[in-house]
């Protein structure tokens, strides 16, 4: 008789999800159950492709050409793996995905051109990477769905996923608690917040902290109004202080002049609070901030702000604003993202999810091991309107980790 908490070393695939019962809770990404616990390989199809958002949401369908366009159009290698213990249901998800990067030109002005639709991109552009999955339980009696989402925008920081229901016209429920960073009723008005300077720390639900990097995410707490105007910015950055010259007029690094200033087009500006980006600009480390260039704005006020709001738009300031959740989650999510670095392990994803198997909700599955449950699940990367997937899978408990 193996001792308990004995685990298989020769993982194999099955042909349903088989969520095998451990007596030690495996809730940790790096747990030695999910190195070595059986999987079901997700063979997926284009589910929904080809819709476009309105107008606004330009360079936000990375899922459009479906399987074609996921990836690289390289096969994700989707794997789920499952466990149980006597209080709740564990379901690791797994896939491969090379392409992204959660910080690509959020709130861009005068974005790139989007290969899918005609609308101009000049002024505010949004724009946002965001792998995100989401899991879609049968309820018994019922043409709802529990849908479990994860984002990797949205709710990754908060080691969450989001707690939904797919009614029977197809309606997912929106996710409380996000504010998208807008100063106005449409998204091409503009961003309403950066970063106010304040380290971005948080206190976790199970009194954990994590460190948030403002070049892609704000927290409400942590938010000032963006003042200046890009456009008008833009004409100190190329005329008044002449920062082409190093730079480039669109700030890309392609110099006017004999000195390569590099690129300015990258997140990493706005891990700078305003304030600390004027003190940068006119340091002795800027090649540069003598009068020569600096000198000319140093004492306007109106030049300054607005030469940090193009700064700012041409990095892409953080496309949403991100309430903290005043309860714990119902649904724990596990990444081996770094939230910020964005940092996985040779472009594999690996989300951890964590629910009880009766959470006393009328709008949730109620999981009795023994049953079996069928279930679908729908990947997208950057896109909520288009994404592939599989359906027809069914999730099985065995009665021991054997």
């Amino acid at each position: 008789i193996p001792p308990k908490g004995y685990i298989p070393n020769t993982p194999k695939p099955t042909e349903q999800l088989e969520a095998a019962y451990f007596w030690l809770p495996q809730n940790q990404i790096k747990s030695s159950y999910w190195k070595a616990a059986d999987y079901l390989e997700v063979t997926l199809k284009d589910l929904q492709t080809r819709k476009l958002y309105s107008d606004g949401y330009l360079n936000m369908t990375g899922t459009y050409d479906g399987l074609k366009s996921f990836n690289n159009g390289n096969d994700p290698q989707v794997k789920l793996r499952a466990g149980y213990d006597d209080e709740y249901l564990y379901i690791m998800v797994e896939w491969k995905d090379t392409t992204t990067d959660a910080s690509y030109a959020s709130w861009l002005w005068d974005g790139p051109a989007d290969a899918n639709k005609s609308d101009s991109t000049g002024g505010w552009t949004s724009q946002r990477n965001n792998d995100n999955f989401t899991i879609l339980f049968d309820k018994d009696g019922s043409q709802d769905k529990d849908a479990w989402k994860w984002s990797l925008a949205l709710s990754a920081p908060f080691d969450k996923a989001f707690n939904l229901k797919l009614d029977a016209q197809g309606n997912l429920s929106d996710p409380d608690g996000i504010i998208r960073n807008s100063n106005g009723s449409t998204p091409r008005s503009g961003p309403a917040y950066e970063w106010n300077g304040v380290r971005q720390e948080i206190l976790l639900a199970d009194s954990t902290k994590m460190l948030l990097d403002p070049g892609y995410y704000l927290l409400d707490n942590f938010k000032i109004p963006v003042t200046g105007s890009a456009e008008e910015g833009q004409i100190v950055f190329n005329k008044t202080a002449d920062c082409r010259y190093c730079h480039g007029p669109d700030a890309d690094g392609f110099a006017d002049g004999e000195t390569q200033g590099g690129s300015l087009q990258d997140v990493f500006i706005n891990r700078f609070s305003r304030r600390g980006l004027l003190t940068f600009i006119s340091s002795s480390g800027h090649e540069g901030s003598g009068d020569q260039y600096w000198g000319r704005i140093a004492n306007n006020s109106n030049d300054t702000t607005n030469l940090v709001a193009f700064l700012r738009s041409v990095a892409g300031i953080p496309g949403y604003s991100l309430v903290k959740p005043e309860t714990a989650p119902t649904i724990k999510a596990l990444t081996n993202v770094g939230i910020g670095s964005l940092k996985k392990a040779n472009g594999f994803y690996q989300v951890l999810l964590i629910r009880k198997l009766n959470t006393g909700n009328p709008d949730d599955i109620q999981f009795t091991p023994g049953n079996t449950y069928k279930f679908s699940i729908r990947l997208s990367d950057d896109d909520d309107l288009n994404y592939v997937g599989a359906t027809d899978l069914e999730l099985t408990f065995k009665s021991n980790a054997l």
